[in-house]
């Protein structure tokens, strides 16, 4: 329970301050507008503009387990670089869990290549009556007009009402652009779990824009998890505004 308390004190501390200032900070204009990891979502791209939203879900088919995966979600900045965001996680069409997110762009460092920002989300889940916290720091940069890459490093506690423990949460993602409505990404998420084998999943990916305020993300890569390898299939379709 201490943790959890931590965790949501170091969140006021970060969160409360900019919300005051947010009507009073820059547009973020000159930062840059990296793209999205497809597996490891954002509550929108760091430095997102005051009213953006976006309405979107993934699918996924987890060999491991052998179950179709849904999660429906949406995203709105209520003030420039700070965003909330719903989901509500799904295995084989029933609901397995809620999620709660908020993120927020940092205002210092910030370049025209470089940015960078916080990520936290909680997350309960229905049946076994779990709650986790996850608390994540984000960072971009822009290389040239094709490469970019988007990390998180962040910490994720796991059964708050008893006997949790701590784990350790890796994102990176390297993106290619062959042009405006083509991208090409190559994902890796890392999951240190304390008492529990390890997750690793690396998926190669495509986002195509395909209308003014519509994409899709297709990806088809590979889960290693309790020292056996599955392939693991994902989309996602996105509406934003």
């Amino acid at each position: 329970m201490n943790i959890q308390i931590i965790q949501v004190y170091f969140l006021l501390l970060i969160f409360v301050p900019n919300v005051v200032d947010a009507s009073e900070r820059s547009k973020f204009h000159n930062s840059p507008r990296l793209p999205e990891p497809m597996v490891f979502d954002l509550v929108l791209p760091l430095g997102a503009k005051k009213n953006e939203f976006e309405l979107n879900t993934m699918f996924q088919y987890d060999d491991e387990h052998k179950a179709t995966l849904m999660n429906p979600e949406f995203e709105y900045a209520y003030a420039d670089g700070y965003g909330i965001e719903f989901e509500l996680p799904t295995e084989d069409f029933t609901i397995d869990a809620y999620k709660l997110a908020l993120q927020g762009t940092f205002d210092f460092l910030n370049t025209n290549k470089f940015i960078h920002g916080w990520q936290y989300y909680g997350e309960y889940y229905r049946h076994s009556k779990e709650l986790e916290n996850n608390l994540l720091y984000l960072a971009g940069y822009q290389f040239n007009e094709q490469w970019s890459t988007l990390n998180m490093l962040g910490l994720r506690s796991t059964d708050v009402r008893s006997e949790g423990h701590i784990e350790e949460l890796v994102n990176s993602t390297l993106f290619y652009s062959y042009s405006s409505n083509l991208m090409m990404g190559l994902e890796v998420n890392w999951e240190s779990r304390p008492n529990r084998p390890d997750i690793t999943l690396v998926m190669p990916q495509l986002h195509v824009q395909i209308a003014k305020h519509a994409k899709v993300q297709i990806g088809l890569g590979m889960k290693q998890a309790n020292q056996e390898t599955f392939p693991h299939a994902a989309t996602r379709i996105i509406f934003g505004f």
